[in-house]
């Protein structure tokens, strides 16, 4: 008897309750990219989203010796 009531209340939770699912993740793992153009470092940063892609900053100007 007491299985049979757990059972109906567990059911109705799960028909009431939308069942939760999470995708998977990247961390934001953040670098910075720097390339020399014409005796100019240029520098910008970069990080990974949650949904995997690469976004990066504006490039900015840097001191020739960064790069």
């Amino acid at each position: 008897m007491f299985r049979s009531v757990t059972e109906r209340v567990t059911r109705a939770v799960e028909v009431l309750l939308p069942k939760a699912t999470a995708d998977a993740a990247c961390p934001p793992d953040p670098y910075t990219e720097c390339k020399e153009m014409s005796g100019t470092c240029f520098c910008r940063n970069c990080s990974t989203n949650g949904a995997c892609k690469v976004v990066c900053g504006a490039w900015y100007s840097m001191s020739h010796n960064y790069c």
